[in-house]
C-alpha cells in the first residue's frame, strides 16, 4: 500500500531539485505592507537591530512620527512601534550621528522647522535632540561630513525660506547651526556626492521653481560655493548622484514630476554638464534611486510615481543610455523609494513608501533588473501537506507544513507584505509526516497541531504556546497502518477537538477522541482502496460532522455519516474519475446543501458531485484541471457570490483557476505556473487587502509560494 505514497512522490522526484527562477528580466512583487499608523512620506533603509537584515523607518503623518519595520530577512516586514517626531515629518535619513557604531535617524519635520535625532541603541532607537532646521518649511536632509571633522552633518532643505541650512554634528549626536545657501527659487530636495574629485561631499539642490539644479562644492570646512544652474524637466523633485557612463565622473539623474520624465546630466571635465538626456517614466515620478539592478556593473534607475502609482525602471548600458521602462504597481501615490537587499539574496531589491494606501510596496529584484512580489518561502524537504491557524494570536493566517523526508514541520507566521516570517522547523514525532491538522487539543485557547506520520505508523501531537512554538510532540499508537492524511473535528459534539486519521495501509479510518488529558478511542471504519485525502464536514444536514475520504486504487469517494457519538456509519461510495486525490466541500450550486470536489490526478479532471440531501451525491459535469492535479480550495475568487476553483496540478507544475457559474458548472481554467510538484494548496488573505490569496505547498521546491488575489479572479505576484 505504500505504493500510493510513492507514486504519488515520483513527479517530484524526477524534477529539477530547485525551485524555478522564474523569467529572466523584471523584478518580483512582494506585496504591500498595510494597515500603517499613517501616510508614509519618507522612508530610510538600514539595519536598525544589528541582525544583518535591513529594516525600515517611514516618517509618516496623520498621525505625526516615525514608525520602524523590523526585517525578517526575505523580504516581509514587523512592525516594532512608532516613534515620536515634530509635526508633519516630510524626511529621513540614517546615519552614526554619535559614532558608537549603531545606526541614528534624523527626521525633518516641515510644519515645526525642526530635525528629530533618534539615537539607536542596537535594538531600538532613544529620543535625541530636536534642532532648529535653520529656516522653514524643510523638505529634504541628507547626511555626511561636510566640515572634514569625522562627525557627521546635516544639510537641510528648508523650502518656505529657500536656502539649504547647515547643521554641523559634535559626534556625539548634538548639532550647531552652519552656514546657510540659498539656491535658486523654490528648492525642494537635496542629495550629497564628490562631484569635483577633491574627496569632500558636495550638494546636489534641485530648484522647483526655476526646474534647474544646483551643485554647491565643498571647499573644506563647511564653505560652499554655487554653481549656476543646470536646466532640468518640469518641476524636479528628485535626484540621484552616480557614475551613469562610467568615465569616473558624477552624474546626476532628476525625477521631473511636471513633464513625467527623468533628466540625466552627465559631468565633463570642465566641471558642467555638457548632455541632457531626457527618458519618459510614470506619471508624476516624485522620487528616484540609482543601483546596479541586473548585475552589470552599469548604474540604473528607479522612479517612484506618484499619479501612477507604480514604480518605473530603466536598465543602464554603461554609456548613459537606459533601456525600455518596465512599469510595476505598487499602490495609491507613491511617494518616496529606497533600496537595498531586502531578502538577503545579494540583490538591490526596492521599497516604495504608498501615501494614498498607507502602506510600502516591496519590489524583489530576481537578478536581472526585473521586481515583482517575493512568493516563495523555504520549508523543510518534500513538503506535502498544510494546516492553516493563527498559531501566533496576531489575527493573521500562519501555516503548518508537514515536511515528508526532512521528518519535521516548519511553521511560516505571516508577516506583512510579503506572507510569511522564515519558517521555525519542530520535529514530526516520527517519520515521513505526510499530512497534519489544526486545532486547540487542550482547552487552553492556543493552537496546536497533530502530525500524520506515514513511516512510523504513528500519530504526534505538538501544543501550541500561543506565540508561534510548540512543545516537544507526544506520540499517540492506535494501531495506524501508514497514516496518510488527518483531519480535526467535534465528532461527539462535547466541545473538544477529535481526530479522524486515514490508514493507507488498512484501509481505514481511525478516529480518536480528544479526552482530558489526552485521547481516547473511537473505533475504525472501512473506506476504499488506498484512502489518500480526508474531510469533515456536515453533508447530511443533521448538524453533526460526516468524514468524506478520497480513494486513489478504488477511484471511488467514501462517505461516513457521524453519529453524534463518534461513532460513523458503514461509508457509503460514490464514483469518481481514475486516482482521486484531493477533495473539497462547498455549496457550489448555491441549493443550500453541501456539494463536493475531487481532484482526481489520473485523469487530468475535476469531479463535480451535487449534493441531494441526506449525504447523497449526484454527478454534474466534469470540469478541467491540469495535469496530475493533487489539491483543490473552493471559495469566491471573483466576488460574484458564485463558488470558483483553484486546482493544484503536480504533473504540469500549475495551478488551474476555474470560475464557476453559480450552478455547479465552471469555465475552462486561466493557468498560472508554480513551482516544482504542487502537492496542497491553502486558501486565506495572507497580505490583509481583504482579497482571497492562495499558499501553494511545491514539494520538489522545497518551498511555499503565495499568489496574491486580485478580487476579481485573477492571481498573480502583485497584489
Amino acid at each position: 500500500m505504500r505504493a500510493l505514497l510513492a507514486a504519488a512522490l515520483l513527479p517530484v522526484l524526477s524534477a529539477a531539485s530547485g525551485p524555478s527562477a522564474g523569467p529572466a528580466g523584471p523584478f518580483r512583487v512582494a506585496g504591500g505592507l498595510a494597515g500603517l499608523a499613517g501616510q508614509p512620506r519618507a522612508v530610510a533603509v538600514g539595519d536598525w537591530n544589528g541582525d544583518g537584515k535591513l529594516d525600515l523607518a517611514l516618517a509618516s503623518a496623520q498621525p505625526d512620527g516615525v514608525q520602524v519595520l523590523i526585517g525578517a530577512g526575505n523580504g516581509g516586514y514587523t512592525s516594532a512601534g512608532t516613534l515620536a517626531a515634530g509635526r508633519s515629518p516630510a524626511a529621513i535619513v540614517a546615519a552614526d550621528f554619535n559614532s558608537d557604531g549603531k545606526v541614528d535617524l534624523a527626521v525633518a519635520s516641515h510644519d515645526s522647522n525642526s530635525v528629530t535625532i533618534l539615537l539607536g541603541d542596537g535594538s531600538s532607537f532613544q529620543p535625541g535632540v530636536t534642532v532648529d532646521s535653520g529656516g522653514a518649511g524643510p523638505t529634504s536632509l541628507t547626511a555626511a561630513d561636510f566640515n572634514g571633522d569625522g562627525a557627521v552633518d546635516l544639510a537641510v532643505v528648508n523650502a518656505t525660506t529657500g536656502e539649504v541650512a547647515l547643521l554641523l554634528g559634535n559626534g556625539a549626536g548634538g548639532f550647531v547651526a552652519g552656514p546657510r545657501y540659498a539656491v535658486g527659487r523654490q528648492p525642494v530636495f537635496v542629495t550629497t556626492g564628490d562631484m569635483d574629485r577633491n574627496g569632500l561631499a558636495d550638494l546636489v539642490v534641485l530648484s522647483q521653481g526655476s526646474n534647474e539644479v544646483f551643485v554647491l562644492t565643498n571647499a573644506g570646512g563647511a564653505a560652499f560655493s554655487s554653481s549656476v544652474g543646470f536646466g532640468t524637466g518640469d518641476s524636479p523633485a528628485s535626484a540621484a548622484v552616480g557614475d551613469f557612463n562610467r568615465d569616473g565622473l558624477a552624474d546626476i539623474a532628476v525625477a521631473n514630476q511636471g513633464s513625467n520624465d527623468v533628466t540625466l546630466l552627465l559631468r565633463n571635465g570642465s566641471g558642467s554638464f555638457n548632455s541632457l538626456t531626457l527618458h519618459t517614466v510614470g506619471s508624476r515620478p516624485v522620487s528616484i534611486v540609482a543601483g546596479d539592478f541586473n548585475g552589470d556593473a552599469s548604474l540604473d534607475i528607479a522612479t517612484a510615481n506618484f499619479d501612477s502609482g507604480d514604480v518605473s525602471v530603466l536598465l543602464g548600458d554603461g554609456g548613459g543610455g537606459f533601456g525600455v521602462v518596465k512599469n510595476y504597481p505598487v499602490g495609491a501615490n507613491p511617494v518616496a523609494l529606497g533600496q537595498g537587499d531586502l531578502n538577503h539574496d545579494g540583490r538591490q531589491d526596492l521599497v516604495a513608501a504608498d501615501l494614498g494606501s498607507s502602506e510600502v510596496a516591496i519590489l524583489l529584484n530576481n537578478g536581472v533588473g526585473v521586481f515583482g512580489v517575493s512568493a516563495s518561502f523555504g520549508v523543510g524537504t518534500q513538503p506535502l501537506a498544510a494546516g492553516l491557524g493563527d498559531f501566533n494570536r496576531d489575527g493573521g493566517p500562519d501555516l503548518a507544513v508537514a515536511n515528508y523526508a526532512s521528518n519535521n514541520v516548519s511553521i511560516l507566521q505571516r508577516a506583512l507584505p510579503t506572507g510569511f516570517l522564515a519558517a521555525s522547523n519542530f520535529p514530526a514525532g516520527g517519520t515521513n509526516p505526510a499530512g497534519v491538522a489544526v486545532a486547540d487539543f487542550n482547552g487552553d485557547g492556543k493552537l496546536d497541531m497533530a502530525v500524520a506520520n506515514f513511516g512510523s505508523n504513528n500519530v504526534a501531537v505538538l501544543l501550541g504556546d500561543g506565540a508561534g512554538g510548540f512543545g516537544a510532540p507526544t506520540t499517540l499508537d492506535a494501531g495506524f497502518d501508514q497514516p496518510v492524511a488527518i483531519v480535526a473535528g467535534d465528532f461527539n459534539g462535547d466541545g473538544r477537538s477529535d481526530l479522524a486519521v486515514v490508514n493507507e495501509g488498512s484501509e481505514q479510518v481511525t478516529v480518536l477522541l480528544g479526552a482530558s488529558g489526552g485521547f481516547t478511542s473511537g473505533g475504525t471504519f472501512k473506506v476504499g482502496k488506498s484512502p489518500f485525502a480526508i474531510v469533515a464536514s456536515d453533508v447530511t444536514g443533521d448538524g453533526i460532522a460526516d468524514l468524506l475520504v478520497v480513494n486513489a486504487q478504488s477511484n471511488d469517494l467514501s462517505v461516513l455519516t457521524g453519529d453524534g457519538s463518534g461513532r460513523f456509519g458503514a461509508a457509503t461510495t460514490v464514483s469518481v474519475a481514475a486516482r482521486p486525490l484531493g477533495l473539497a466541500v462547498a455549496d457550489l450550486n448555491r441549493d443550500g446543501r453541501p456539494d463536493v470536489v475531487v481532484a482526481n490526478g489520473g485523469a487530468d479532471r475535476v469531479t463535480v458531485l451535487l449534493g441531494s440531501g441526506g449525504g447523497r451525491f449526484t454527478k454534474a459535469e466534469d470540469a478541467k484541471a491540469g495535469s496530475q492535479p493533487r489539491a483543490i480550495v473552493v471559495d469566491d475568487f471573483n466576488g460574484d457570490g458564485k463558488p470558483d476553483l483553484a486546482v493544484a496540478n503536480q504533473g504540469s507544475n500549475t495551478l488551474s483557476i476555474l470560475i464557476g457559474d453559480g450552478t455547479g458548472r465552471f469555465a475552462a481554467p486561466t493557468t498560472i505556473t508554480t513551482a516544482g510538484g504542487p502537492s496542497a494548496l491553502v486558501g486565506a488573505d495572507f497580505n490583509g487587502d481583504g482579497k482571497l490569496d492562495l499558499a501553494i505547498v511545491n514539494q520538489s521546491a522545497n518551498t511555499v509560494s503565495v499568489l496574491f488575489g486580485h478580487g476579481d479572479g485573477t492571481f498573480g505576484t502583485t497584489p
